[in-house]
Parts: structure tokens; C-alpha cells; sequence
């Protein structure tokens, strides 16, 4: 047994123990769904970003830089982080103070529907079930180039680690060990990297090495690599600001990030969290993508590219920081493995199922319906080869097709009727899975034009209209949007305001600093290079 073996079996441990302790405090499904409403920011902002950075960043999007395209993830990494200041102002503020359970019991409420509900729902536990998928082959193939065991068996390990204590504690389980799970995969990348850029030969001879390299031409410019996707620069460009506003809706409406909110204890920590969730996002994606770029350098003929990450923990770092480094990367799994598992447990119990009066036994009921979930997700990631960066990104253009619109427009339209928000969700979800199964399964590459995100966005669009045309809002839906509208007393603290509207100068100075960087670390170095 090797010491990144030991390492990942105690954080394991060590996970599954904090979870159990967080349940036993879980008394009934208002704690089990949304941790009693009470949550500070600390733990809103760990579950947001251990929720969003999953292996999906460290093998999926790492794996896409080391192949070639640095800039065009760093484009897209860039703009979703906005999402999240975007999403708190214009979405989840607002369905917080629905005094909700779930997302899909928002749009159910807002719009006096049940079956829009239950059609949120079931969308949601399509796309979370790709993200879940996602995560699970992360962590298994983590696991097996770790330890060296089948990728069956291993997948067997990582679905033991994340659902024992996600079944039994809910979100309050998830919320803290999303919180811990994030401070050490923080605290890996921090330790962690310097180690490979010392390995590159430095920052500016790694730099300049990749600026000027033939066997990846173009792996660190605007162009990204021509080979890769796209055979234009301006083509790649397009497609990455196409992605990062895909994206950033995503960490708008999406349920693994707005359904945090729901639990936060009051809407300035709504607000609070999104600034530093976005901020700590941007950091730790700069960091990997940097990192893959120069891993390329030290290691360009790595078999599989998404393994990046955890060929350097094992090869270049001192093995006490590749063993942090690996748990870094395995905790991120894990953390949001636990939150998809939770949102399909907890929609599928509270926005389809009946609900019984006793609320012991709806607890118990929503036990049981996780572990039922927890299996079949089992199966099908025991029989579904890895594919983490194809699964990854179908899970989130079907979500920002089908909740984009219709999420804010139930916000911000008060004539925006039931019969236009479902055939918008309906028509933005079948537009997007449709296109992009198909292009998935023909191997084919669509113009950036028909991408499944435009096509989705697109149908939603015309969804709406014809909806609101055919049937107008009642006044119950007009009743909804305006108490939506009407903040609660308890909110108007001329104190706490103060101290939220600061973190907007916060932000600022993030972004300036965050532009310095990049122009005296990556732009001149670059330029010097290829001149």
C-alpha cells in the first residue's frame, strides 16, 4: 500500500466521519433539504465553488489546456465566475425568498403549476445525473491510477465515499464537507503548483517554451492549437466566449449552485458568498490552467490528457504534496458528487413524489429515495466508459438552454404566463439534448452557429412566445412576481447593507489586480518569446 493510497483512504474516512457527525443534528426535511436556512457565508461559498469545481476542472478542463487550448478555457473559466455576482443580483436572491425547498418547487410556486414543476425536475435530474456521471469517473480513474485497481472496482470505492453520508446527512452533510473539501484542494493547488513550474524550468522559460512550441503550436496563444477544434482563431475565440456565457448562465440558474442559496441564512449572504465564490473560482482555474500548460512542457507525451494533474502529483511533486495534491483533486470529486446525488434525492422526493404530513417520515422517505438513486447511478457509471469532459459540458449547455430564460424571465417579467414557461423549459431542453446527443454519437462538429446551446436558447425562446400567447398570466402568477418583489423587513439592516455594497469595490480591485497579472506574467513574457 503506497502513500497516496493511505492518503486517499483516510480523506475518505475522514469525510464519511464529518458527514455522519453533521446528520446526526439533521431533525427533518427542512434540515436534510436546505440545512435549516442558516447557513453563514464560509459554508455557502465552499459548497458553491467544491460544488462547481469538480473533477470536471481538474481532469476535464486541464486535460483540454494540456491538449491545446489554454486560452480558450481560460476565456471560458473567466466569464462563468461573472455568473455568480450576475446570478445572486437576478436569480437567487429572489427564489430565496420563496422559502422553497428545491429550485423545481420555485418554478412550481412562481407559476401555480405542477407540471412545470415536475418538468424542472425532471430536467434537472437529467443534466445533474451527466454531472454526477462525470464525477464518478473522475474520482474512479483518480483511484486507478493511484492505487492500480480496475476502474470497476475503483468506481465502486468513490460511489461508497460520497453516498454513505450524503444519503444520511442531506445538505447539512454536504454543505460542510463541501466547505473542507474546497479548503484543501485550495490548499493543494497552492502548494502543489509551484512545484511544476519550478519543474518547467520557471515561469518565463516555461512561458517561452510554450509560446514557441512546434509540437503544440499555438497551445498557449489566442489561437489556441488550430488542429484541436476549430481550424481558425477567430472560430476558437467565438466558441470560448460562446461557453463562457453558456457557462456563466449556468452558475446563474443552475440547481448545484442556485439551490445553495436556498439554505444561506440571509439574502446579504446571498450576496456576500456570490462575490467571494466568484473570485475564489477564477483563482483556482488560473492556477490548473497555468499548471496543465507547463505540465505539458515538463511531459508532453502523456497517454491520456486528463490525467495530467495527477501524473505531475506523482512524478514532480515531493510525495507529501502529491499526496495532498491527489486528495486536493479526489475531494473536489467527491464534494460534488454529494451535491448532484443530494439534488436528485431531494427533487425527486420533494417535487414528484406525495409528500406525507408526518415530517419524520418524509425524512426517512428521502433517505430512502437517495440510496435508491445512489445505486442506479452506480450501474450506469459502472457500465458507462469515462468520458468526463463530453459528459461535463452536456449536463450544463441543457440546463442554460432549458432554465436560462425562463429563469430570469420568471423574475423579471410580470407577464411571462405558466404556459410560456413550460413550453420554454420544454422546447430549450429537447432543442439542446437532441442536437447534442446527436453530434455526440455522429462524431459530428457543428458550426459554432448550430451549436446545441444556440439551437436550445433559440427553441426556449420561441417556447415562450407561443405560450404567452396562447394563455396569459393568471392573477395568482401575477400575485407570485410581485411578492417576489417585496423584500422582507428583516433584510433592511442599514449596517449589513453597507458591508455588502463594500465587497462591490472588493470585486473591483480583483479584477484589476486578476488584469496586472496576466499582462506582466503571461502577455509580455509571451510576446518577448515569439518576437
Amino acid at each position: 500500500m503506497n502513500a497516496y493510497l493511505i492518503g486517499t483512504i483516510l480523506a475518505i474516512v475522514i469525510f464519511v466521519i464529518i458527514g455522519v457527525i453533521a446528520g446526526k443534528k439533521v431533525k427533518d426535511t427542512n434540515d436534510y433539504y436546505v440545512a435549516g436556512r442558516r447557513a453563514p457565508v464560509i459554508l455557502i461559498v465552499g459548497s458553491l465553488i467544491a460544488s462547481f469545481l469538480s473533477t470536471g476542472a481538474f481532469m476535464g478542463d486541464t486535460g483540454e489546456v494540456y491538449s491545446g487550448f489554454f486560452m480558450g478555457i481560460v476565456i471560458v473559466g473567466m466569464l462563468q465566475a461573472s455568473g455568480y455576482v450576475y446570478g445572486a443580483g437576478l436569480f437567487g436572491k429572489y427564489i430565496r425568498r420563496a422559502k422553497v425547498n428545491t429550485v423545481p418547487e420555485y418554478f412550481g410556486k412562481r407559476f401555480n403549476s405542477r407540471r412545470i414543476r415536475v418538468l424542472a425536475s425532471l430536467t434537472l435530474m437529467i443534466a445533474v445525473t451527466a454531472y454526477l456521471l462525470s464525477a464518478i469517473q473522475g474520482v474512479s480513474t483518480l483511484m486507478t491510477q493511484i492505487t492500480g485497481l480496475d476502474y470497476k472496482a475503483c468506481v465502486i470505492l468513490a460511489w461508497v465515499a460520497f453516498t454513505i453520508f450524503t444519503v444520511y446527512s442531506g445538505s447539512m452533510g454536504v454543505l460542510i464537507t463541501d466547505t473542507i473539501m474546497f479548503l484543501v484542494f485550495l490548499v493543494a493547488a497552492l502548494i502543489g503548483i509551484p512545484y511544476i513550474i519550478s519543474a518547467a524550468g520557471g515561469w518565463n522559460e516555461g512561458i517561452s517554451a510554450l509560446a514557441t512550441s512546434t509540437t503544440n503550436p499555438g497551445i498557449i496563444s489566442w489561437t489556441n492549437n488550430l488542429s484541436y477544434l476549430y481550424p481558425t482563431g477567430v472560430q476558437n475565440l467565438i466558441w470560448a466566449i460562446v461557453y463562457g456565457i453558456v457557462w456563466a448562465i449556468v452558475v446563474m440558474v443552475s440547481p448545484w449552485q442556485t439551490s445553495r442559496y436556498l439554505m444561506a441564512k440571509d439574502e446579504h449572504t446571498v450576496m456576500r458568498s456570490s462575490v467571494f465564490a466568484s473570485m475564489g473560482v477564477v483563482v483556482v482555474t488560473t492556477l490548473l490552467y497555468f499548471s496543465a500548460a507547463f505540465i505539458y512542457k515538463i511531459n508532453p507525451n502523456l497517454e491520456s490528457a486528463s490525467t495530467n494533474l495527477i501524473w505531475a502529483a506523482m512524478n514532480v511533486m515531493p510525495m507529501i504534496v502529491g499526496v495532498i495534491m491527489l486528495t486536493g483533486i479526489l475531494s473536489a470529486g467527491i464534494s460534488s458528487a454529494s451535491t448532484f446525488l443530494s439534488l436528485i434525492g431531494t427533487s425527486l422526493t420533494n417535487d414528484i413524489m406525495k409528500q406525507k404530513d408526518d415530517m419524520k417520515a418524509n425524512l426517512r422517505l428521502s433517505r430512502i429515495v437517495m440510496g435508491v438513486v445512489s445505486v442506479i447511478v452506480l450501474i450506469i457509471a459502472f457500465f458507462n466508459p469515462p468520458q468526463i469532459f463530453v459528459i461535463m459540458y452536456f449536463g450544463g449547455t441543457v440546463i442554460a438552454s432549458a432554465w436560462g430564460i425562463v429563469a430570469l424571465t420568471s423574475v423579471w417579467n410580470k407577464k411571462m404566463s405558466e404556459s410560456g414557461a413550460f413550453y420554454g423549459m420544454l422546447f430549450g431542453f429537447l432543442g439542446c439534448a437532441v442536437t447534442k446527443s446527436w453530434s455526440a454519437l455522429t462524431h459530428t462538429t457543428l458550426p459554432i452557429y448550430l451549436d446545441p446551446f444556440f439551437v436550445g436558447l433559440v427553441l426556449s425562446i420561441i417556447g415562450m412566445v407561443v405560450g404567452n400567447r396562447t394563455k396569459k398570466a393568471t392573477k395568482e402568477e401575477i400575485q407570485e412576481y410581485e411578492e417576489l418583489h417585496v423584500r422582507p423587513e428583516t433584510e433592511k439592516n442599514a449596517v449589513e447593507e453597507k458591508k455588502t455594497f463594500y465587497l462591490t469595490y472588493l470585486y473591483l480591485a480583483f479584477g484589476v489586480v486578476l488584469g496586472l497579472v496576466f499582462v506582466f506574467a503571461y502577455a509580455i513574457p509571451y510576446m518577448n518569446a515569439v518576437r
